[in-house]
């Protein structure tokens, strides 16, 4: 846990977060480009997103500690697993009350 918050820790967590908001963003804008006459293309830009942005971190994990011996080596990975688990989840969690919005708003119609 020192690691995470020393000053090493706490100087990677802007890339990570920019990193994991860049490959959401990239999955939705680019997907939509793609993809913009497929049927219910919405829900395919939100699947496509979701993946690209929860992508790499526990592979990361996982070779920092089979072929590396300093501990710190993980920290980067570790941190980046709880970035992208919390963005993901945040993400999920926006577009469902976005959509229930979206359904009430149709409702009252």
């Amino acid at each position: 846990m020192d690691s995470i918050l020393s000053p090493f820790g706490i100087t990677i967590l802007l890339p990570i977060v920019v990193f994991h908001a860049l490959s959401f963003i990239a999955g939705y804008g680019l997907s939509g480009l793609v993809f913009r006459g497929t049927p219910d293309v919405k829900a395919l830009q939100r699947t496509i997103s979701y993946e690209t942005g929860m992508q790499s971190s526990l592979l990361a994990l996982a070779l920092a500690n089979r072929f590396f011996q300093d501990p710190l080596v993980s920290v980067p990975p570790a941190i980046s697993v709880v970035i992208m688990s919390l963005m993901g989840f945040s993400l999920v969690m926006f577009w469902e009350k976005r959509r229930d919005l979206t359904a009430k708003e149709s409702s009252l119609s």
